[in-house]
């Protein structure tokens, strides 16, 4: 330990007396572990963190339905939740909940809100402690509208009641309908979910008052997730066998709706499983990136070292005929450059945390926003520092071994004019690997920058822009279908006359968004297909096919007279008509939809619907007036902007629906830009380490030649005093560095054609393999290059040859 305290002693005064080299090497490293660490965050806030208030969650388990065709992730019947029970013995509880919008307000202007619609019994599974008051106590989830309570999220409870402690047995309103506080949830609670800050939560037995009429007893409205805490001694193996008993059970009992129904099980970990799989892949590769940025940044600094070992020859050779053991320099070595990397990885884990937090302020065009605390915590600390000490562990090795492994009486002989061709060869293969890592890095970026502006030039099939949208649900405040229609019939008319509009419009589903619906359809009559044919729909009012601009090729749009008690109608697009009636005329025809009869009045051009690279897919579009839905998006198209539409919108819903809140008001182009937010994000992230390590290969390469021109002054001074020119020194040294690049060039390009068949599957219109972005990389980077050689090489021509004699 005395030793250990002398080597520390020891760099610290070293470095005091070359503050310059601690500086770039302590700045290189810190820029590194901040890129990394900011990626580990996310990593952490998404995959890592355990869910908030939760006690014992590796017990817990979410219980989704599978299907007869082996697809899972489905929803349950409360009947079905009911009839689960204990699951055969393999839970100490099963819970089931559900997630809904709805209108809360607290005797101020009515906000949206997340609300769940949970089991009498969801806090008791997940193990949770009110923070203030109760939660649902016996019973009070047995009579359907009796017990009107409500536990309230500790954000809500701050926001809407300045965290006033005596909340409990106040009233809000949760549309529109009285409900009593009863407790308040801890700090950070969001059930089973991470991003999503849940205001409230209501017993589901009162989802008819909340207008959120799903039925009790109906097997087949399937509207309720389910989470369960495995019971005491049973393990996840042991829990899928014996609820596969129980759902055979329920099979033979109900086969009308549990015939071939499974349940499959899996750890609740706080991201949703239908997408853990793809995104655990994506963040992988933003993970190995920002990895690659950090050996970047840590193959420069061992350059730098192997450079400040050589040049300390003597002294180690000085040591060594002392009687110094070579482990014993080697750890000197060690240590120098433990304390260079300590000192990076704390600046980085400081420098991540404002990175962090300007992550956190990206938002999703969504009604209510995805919230992550991106706040680096002591595991994110700890990563940097753990970072950053393996990283000193290893290039410290890769400087120090060969800068000891010569006798002493060779380095107590080694000339300090000429290095010695070993260390020139390491410091080349350090400054190739470097190049190597920044060529992998921006193909994966020039990837899929190109592939987000290949997305943006397809056509949707709509024109986005001057379009403006918002959802409205006017379920919230227990309005009939009936009562809907005139509320929008009345919005629209009024949102018409606005200044600047041009049109209005209402559709269940905007394409290229987040959401989609699914049904089947099949022709009427005898020429009915054996299968049906899968598409997606939506309904939409008379007005969308003029404001979305989407050409009616045959038939006509929807009209007024598209009404309940008329004759049901549908258009189609070109896919469908084409899949139904093959070379015949669509219009007329009768398609059945839900065992509905409708006939076919238009044909709409194709479109994209959920991603631009899709290939052509049948689309269904229905009246809204024959539907009756009450959650629609309201469509503006207008030469304002969308704050500008937001404002009159306010100001129109205080006149005309007071009670009802009003979610966010954004640009189509945002929303159709969540279709292709992977991929955004990658090519920010991916561009944003790209440059970074672009960076650092190019101080690097710059620094390989200035050193090695600074060991060869007096062989150049010769050169020169011998007759060679100015530009003949110039293409010499250059011609050294530019050597260099091309081996690190030709290495990353080779890694690249391999590494980036990984990420196929994220690129759209690009191939994995595009000559485009490799040949644009490659020029980058040789353009880098020759800058990186050309100013120390002119350093170099400029030396007077007397000078460069007398140096050494």
């Amino acid at each position: 330990m005395r030793s250990l305290l002398q080597d520390l002693r020891h760099s610290l005064r070293s470095f005091r007396r070359t503050p310059g080299l601690a500086i770039v090497v302590v700045a290189t490293v810190a820029a590194g572990i901040a890129a990394s660490t900011t990626v580990f965050t996310l990593i952490d806030a998404l995959f890592l963190r355990p869910l908030p208030a939760v006690t014992e969650q590796a017990r817990l388990v979410n219980v989704h339905a599978t299907a007869p065709d082996g697809s899972t992730f489905h929803s349950v019947s409360y009947p079905t939740w009911r009839d689960i029970g204990d699951g055969g013995g393999s839970f100490a509880g099963v819970a089931a909940f559900s997630s809904r919008l709805a209108s809360l307000s607290a005797g101020r202007e009515p906000q949206l809100a997340i609300v769940q619609i949970v089991t009498g019994n969801y806090f008791q599974v997940l193990g949770v402690r009110p923070q203030i008051g109760r939660f649902f106590g016996p019973g009070e989830d047995a009579v359907p509208g009796r017990d009107a309570v409500v536990v309230l999220g500790d954000s809500a409870w701050k926001s809407r009641f300045g965290g006033d402690p005596r909340v409990v047995g106040r009233t809000v309103f949760i549309n529109g309908h009285p409900f009593t506080v009863v407790g308040v949830a801890p700090p950070g609670f969001a059930g089973t979910f991470l991003a999503f800050p849940f205001d409230v939560w209501v017993p589901t037995m009162m989802a008819p008052a909340l207008s959120f009429d799903e039925g009790f007893e109906a097997r087949d409205r399937v509207w309720l997730e389910m989470v369960g805490r495995l019971a005491p001694g049973v393990d996840l193996a042991s829990a899928r066998n014996r609820i596969g008993v129980v759902a055979a059970r329920l099979a033979r009992d109900y086969p009308g709706s549990q015939q071939g129904v499974g349940y499959d099980l899996r750890p609740a970990t706080g991201f949703e499983d239908s997408l853990r799989g793809s995104a655990v892949g994506f963040f992988a590769i933003m993970g190995a990136l920002a990895g690659l940025v950090l050996a970047v940044a840590g193959v420069n600094v061992a350059g730098v070292l192997l450079a400040r070992a050589f040049a300390r020859e003597k002294e180690i050779g000085l040591r060594l005929a002392l009687g110094a053991r070579r482990s014993r320099i080697v750890r000197l070595l060690l240590v120098e450059t433990l304390v260079l990397f300590t000192a990076g990885g704390a600046l980085g884990a400081l420098l991540a945390t404002p990175t962090a937090r300007l992550l956190a302020r990206f938002r999703l065009p969504m009604a209510v926003p995805i919230v992550l605390d991106l706040t680096p915590n002591p595991r994110s600390v700890v990563f940097a520092l753990l970072a950053a000490a393996v990283g000193g562990l290893i290039f410290g090795l890769t400087a120090a071994l060969p800068a000891t492994r010569s006798s002493d009486a060779s380095l107590l002989r080694a000339g300090a004019a000429t290095e010695r061709r070993a260390a020139a060869r390491l410091r080349s293969a350090f400054v190739s690997l470097q190049l190597a890592g920044s060529v992998l890095l921006l193909v994966t970026a020039g990837l899929f920058v190109r592939t987000v502006r290949h997305a943006a030039t397809v056509n949707p099939g709509f024109d986005p822009q001057g379009l403006s949208m918002t959802t409205i649900d006017i379920s919230m405040l227990g309005y009939d279908a009936e009562r809907g229609r005139e509320f929008f019939d009345r919005l629209m008319g009024k949102a018409e006359q606005w200044p600047g509009v041009e049109s209005v419009a209402i559709t269940g589903v905007v394409p290229l968004g987040l959401n989609s619906r699914e049904t089947s359809v099949h022709m009427s009559g005898r020429e009915a297909p054996t299968e049906a044919v899968p598409v997606d729909f939506t309904d939409v009012g008379e007005s969308y096919f003029s404001a979305m601009r989407i050409p009616i090729l045959r038939g006509r749009a929807f009209q007024s007279t598209d009404a309940p008690g008329a004759p049901e109608t549908a258009i189609v697009n070109e896919t469908l008509a084409s899949k139904l009636w093959p070379g015949r005329e669509p219009i007329g025809q009768v398609l059945v939809e839900g065992g509905r009869p409708r006939t076919v009045v238009g044909v709409a051009r194709d479109g994209k619907y959920r991603r631009p690279w899709e290939t052509p897919r049948a689309y269904l579009y229905l009246p809204f007036r024959q539907q009756g839905r009450l959650r629609e998006n309201l469509i503006v198209r207008s030469r304002g902007s969308a704050e500008n539409i937001a404002a009159l919108l306010r100001s129109e819903m205080r006149q005309l629906e007071p009670a009802l809140p009003l979610g966010a008001v954004f640009p189509v182009r945002e929303h159709i830009a969540l279709s292709v937010l992977p991929q955004r994000l990658a090519a920010q992230v991916a561009a944003g380490l790209g440059a970074l390590g672009l960076a650092l290969s190019a101080i690097g390469l710059a620094g390989l030649v200035a050193y090695s021109i600074s060991r060869r002054t007096r062989e150049i001074g010769v050169r020169m005093a011998l007759g060679a020119a100015p530009a003949d020194v110039l293409r010499l040294e250059m011609g050294r560095g530019v050597r260099v690049a091309a081996g690190g060039l030709a290495l990353g390009m080779a890694a690249a054609l391999s590494a980036t068949s990984l990420i196929k599957n994220f690129l759209f219109g690009v191939d994995a393999a595009d000559p485009a972005t490799f040949g644009g990389v490659l020029l980058l980077l040789l353009l880098v290059a020759l800058a990186a050689c050309y100013f120390p090489a002119r350093r170099a021509a400029r030396v007077s040859p007397s000078e460069a004699l007398r140096s050494h």
